[in-house]
């Protein structure tokens, strides 16, 4: 017995045994509903081509965990993936429109692209093993002419998107300042320091009054250029390669002990909001690269910790102008998304009025 013939009799004897359990009169009920939640329906026709909810399912299978963990409860999580199914359908019955027009129109891609296409699959998730790579397919279901055809399709379907794409990306600056001045709330920018930091922690081997002497120590280092050498000596660390006068980054570099250290102790721009309020007083108060004095923070279980400062600049709350490389990147990107949606929304609409396609609704979910 093939699989196919398998799965109908096993349906079969199931609503059987339904039919038998159900009470008087509502065998009927029992067997349709049974029936309607294991039959493989017809979720949507694009040119002739139906699309079941078991290609659905399976397009849909890597996303459940993720939808899953986004949602709130068990009825969110039904909401949202009643949403991924549709819009897997639409994206599916878009693909076979795309590969319908394609290949409507006589063209053909060369075997090597779809044999390079399966050989990288098998090199890099089968270590090259076929034999491996057949059985996989055999497991899912597929043949290898059959998995070859939806590697074909996935090619057209990508060169389509490309060229879309290569037609619909053009973003003079006149289109770039118009995004700017119609979303100007996504470029606010609210207040901002940028400061460069020490990060002192107590050693295994130190009390914490000795670890408080050295933070001081160098703390006063950095108010007094003058000592800095000395304070390397003393606490014997590695002086090779350090500049003639050394800066508050080269000292963070080969002493700080947070993830900052390899930039110098430069930690970005931060937001006022993001940090402690008594470090934005601290940090705002500091004159242009002046250090601080360490600033002593007991943390439970991972004994004390000093922090020295300095400031390096600061921007009140505002909006990010155009000119900004970033700025000006993030528009291009979003204007280039717009259009391209736009390009590939006309192109699908122009092929649907060549091909039939319709989408058939899922049935009520049952009570």
């Amino acid at each position: 017995m093939n699989v196919s013939s398998f799965s109908f009799a096993l349906l079969g004897s199931a609503a059987a045994v339904f039919a038998q359990l159900a009470p008087n009169g509502l065998e009927d009920i029992a067997v349709r509903n049974f029936t309607d939640e294991h039959s493989d329906k017809i979720a949507g026709v694009s040119d002739s081509q139906g699309i079941t909810r078991s290609e659905i399912d399976r397009q849909m299978a890597p996303l459940l965990g993720q939808l899953r963990a986004e949602s709130k409860n068990d009825e969110d999580f039904s909401r949202k993936k009643a949403e991924a199914r549709q819009e897997t359908l639409k994206n599916t019955i878009a693909s076979k429109l795309i590969v319908a027009e394609f290949r409507a129109s006589g063209n053909k891609f060369p075997d090597y692209l779809v044999d390079q296409e399966i050989e990288g699959t098998v090199r890099r998730e089968f270590g090259g093993d076929r034999n491996r790579f057949v059985a996989q397919l055999r497991n899912e279901g597929m043949t290898p002419l059959e998995y070859r055809k939806i590697i074909e399709e996935q090619i057209i379907v990508r060169a389509m998107r490309r060229d879309i794409l290569n037609s619909a990306v053009i973003s003079g600056p006149g289109k770039l300042a118009e995004y700017y001045e119609k979303h100007k709330a996504e470029f606010e920018r609210k207040e901002q320091i940028r400061f460069r930091q020490i990060t002192i922690t107590q050693g295994s081997a130190e009390s914490v009054e000795e670890a408080r002497t050295r933070a001081n120590a160098w703390a006063d280092a950095l108010q007094h250029p003058e000592k800095i050498l000395a304070t390397f000596a003393r606490f014997k660390i590695d002086t090779n390669k350090l500049n003639a006068k050394p800066t508050f980054a080269d000292i963070a570099e080969r002493i700080s002990t947070d993830d900052y250290a390899k930039t110098g102790g430069d930690s970005g721009w931060r937001e006022l909001g993001d940090l402690n309020a008594k470090i934005v007083t601290t940090v705002k108060n500091l004159p242009a690269d002046q250090a601080s004095a360490p600033m002593e923070f007991t943390i439970s279980g991972s004994g004390a910790t000093w922090f020295i400062f300095v400031r390096t600049d600061y921007r009140p709350k505002g909006y990010l102008p155009l000119s900004d490389p970033e700025v000006l990147g993030d528009i291009e990107r979003k204007v280039n998304a717009e259009n391209f949606t736009l390009a590939f929304a006309k192109r699908l609409a122009d092929l649907s009025s060549k091909h039939y396609v319709t989408i058939f609704p899922d049935p009520e979910p049952k009570k």
